[in-house]
C-alpha cells in the first residue's frame, strides 16, 4: 500500500480585546476557558496572536517587535507555536499524524492499522510567549511594569473507542482508491497526448502543462467527499482526555530590576459521551464532563488587610455541558482556596453558545465570578475569528 502524506494546518486568531483591570468589572471573555498559558498568567486576552510556522518567521516577528519598541522592550507581543510543525521527519504520514499505530512490511509500506496511540497528542505540545506593559502590582502607584511570560500546554492522554480507528482506516482506504481513479484519468489523457504524432515535442509539453495546470485548479469530486468524511471523523471528540499546562511571569520594575511575579499550573480531565446512536454515525452531539484543578502563586497580591504579600490559590471544580452540533449549554463551578484556607470565593456560571457559522459564535453567561461573590453576572456577546481547521491529503507517492 502506498504511503499517504498528510498536512494539518490550524490557524485561529480570536478577535478579543484585552481584559479590563478593574476588579469589579467582568467581561464575557474573562469567563471563557483560555488556551495559551503565557496569556492566562497575565490576565490578558491578546487581540492578535502570532503563529509562526517556521523558526525563521518566529525570529523575524520577535525581532520586529523589539525593533518597533521605543525602549527596546515590546509593547504588546504575543505568540504561540508548536515546534512539531517546524520539523519535517521522513516518517511523517497520515497515520503518524492521526496517532494511528500500524503494521508494515519489509519495504516499510503500511499493511494494516492496529489501533491508536493514546499519547499521540504529546507531539503537538505548544509554547507561548508574551511581552507587554501592564500594572500587575496592586499598590497606590499607577505605573506599568515590563512583563515577560512563558507557558506550555499539552494533551497528555487522549482515548477514542476502537471504532474510531476502524472508521479512519476505512475512509482513508476509500479516499486512496478514489484519488487513484481520478489521477488515473488524468494520466490516460497525458498518455494520449504523448502518442499523438501530429504534435511536435514542444507542443506536447505545452499541452501537458496546460492540462496539469487546469487540473490543479479543479476540485476533485469523489476524493473531496471522502476527505470531508475523514475530517468529520478527526473532529470527533475523545471519550477521555487529559490536558496539562503551566506558565511563569516575571516583572520588570524600573529599568534594571526584575522580580518573579506569578507562576501557575493547571490540568483538565474531560470525558465526552456521544449522544448519537448508530455505529456508522459521525458523533456531533455530546454530554461533556470536565474536572479542573488550577494552582496559582503570586508574589504581589493584597491580603484581607490590604497589605501586598505572597499568596497562593487553588481552584477545584468541574463543568457539565450538552453539545448539540451548533448549540451547547452547561454549568461550571469552581471553588477557591487561598493560602490553604477555603473562603466564600467561588465561581458558578451557566453558559450557552450558538454556532452561527464556522467562525462566528453567540455566547452568553449567567452566574457569579470570583471577584463578585454577592453579585450576579449576566453577559451576552458575539465572538468571531479568522481561519479554520482542515486536513489536506495531496496526491499519493511511492
Amino acid at each position: 500500500m502506498k504511503t499517504i502524506k498528510i498536512l494539518i494546518l490550524t490557524l485561529l486568531v480570536s478577535c478579543n480585546s484585552i481584559a479590563q483591570e478593574v476588579n469589579n468589572s467582568v467581561k464575557l471573555t474573562d469567563l471563557a476557558v483560555p488556551n495559551s498559558p503565557a496569556f492566562i498568567i497575565t490576565d490578558i486576552t491578546p487581540s492578535l496572536i502570532q503563529t509562526p510556522n517556521t523558526p525563521k518567521s518566529f525570529v523575524f516577528s520577535l525581532g520586529q517587535a523589539f525593533q518597533q519598541s521605543s525602549d527596546g522592550f515590546p509593547q504588546n507581543y504575543s505568540t504561540e507555536f508548536a515546534p512539531y510543525w517546524w520539523l519535517s521527519p521522513k516518517d511523517r504520514n497520515v497515520y503518524t499524524m492521526l496517532g494511528l499505530t500500524t503494521a508494515k512490511d519489509e519495504n516499510k509500506n503500511v499493511t494494516s492499522i492496529k489501533g491508536e496511540n493514546p499519547f499521540a497528542g504529546l507531539k503537538f505540545t505548544s509554547f507561548s510567549l508574551a511581552f507587554l506593559k501592564k500594572d500587575m502590582i496592586p499598590d497606590t502607584l499607577e505605573v506599568s511594569q515590563k512583563i515577560f511570560s512563558i507557558g506550555v500546554r499539552s494533551t497528555i492522554v487522549k482515548l477514542y473507542p476502537k471504532s474510531h480507528s476502524e472508521s479512519l482506516k476505512n475512509k482513508i482506504g476509500e479516499w486512496h482508491e478514489a484519488a487513484l481513479i481520478e489521477l488515473g484519468g488524468i494520466q490516460a489523457l497525458l498518455d494520449k497526448i504523448s502518442r499523438d504524432k501530429t504534435l511536435s515535442a514542444a507542443d506536447k509539453i505545452k499541452k501537458k502543462d496546460e492540462i496539469l495546470a487546469k487540473e490543479a485548479n479543479l476540485k476533485t469530486t469523489k476524493s473531496s467527499e471522502k476527505l470531508e468524511e475523514i475530517n468529520d471523523i478527526i473532529n470527533q471528540k475523545p471519550i477521555f482526555s487529559m490536558d496539562i499546562a503551566g506558565a511563569y511571569a516575571i516583572y520588570g520594575i524600573g529599568d534594571s530590576v526584575w522580580r518573579s511575579g506569578r507562576s501557575g499550573i493547571w490540568t483538565t480531565l474531560s470525558s465526552y459521551i456521544p449522544l448519537d446512536i448508530g455505529k456508522d454515525k459521525i458523533n456531533k452531539n455530546y454530554f461533556n464532563l470536565n474536572f479542573s484543578l488550577r494552582y496559582l502563586f503570586d508574589n504581589y497580591m493584597k491580603n484581607s488587610k490590604g497589605v501586598i504579600s505572597k499568596s497562593n490559590s487553588l481552584d477545584i471544580g468541574g463543568k457539565l455541558a450538552f453539545e448539540f452540533n451548533q448549540f451547547s449549554f452547561g454549568v461550571e463551578s469552581l471553588y477557591r482556596f487561598n493560602n490553604g484556607v477555603a473562603n466564600s470565593q467561588n465561581r458558578t456560571l451557566g453558559m450557552l453558545s450558538y454556532k452561527v457559522s464556522d467562525n462566528i459564535y453567540i455566547t452568553g453567561a449567567f452566574g457569579k465570578n470570583f471577584d463578585n461573590p454577592n453579585k450576579l453576572i449576566s453577559l451576552f456577546g458575539l465572538n468571531w475569528g479568522f481561519g479554520s481547521e482542515k486536513v489536506s491529503l495531496p496526491a499519493t507517492s511511492n
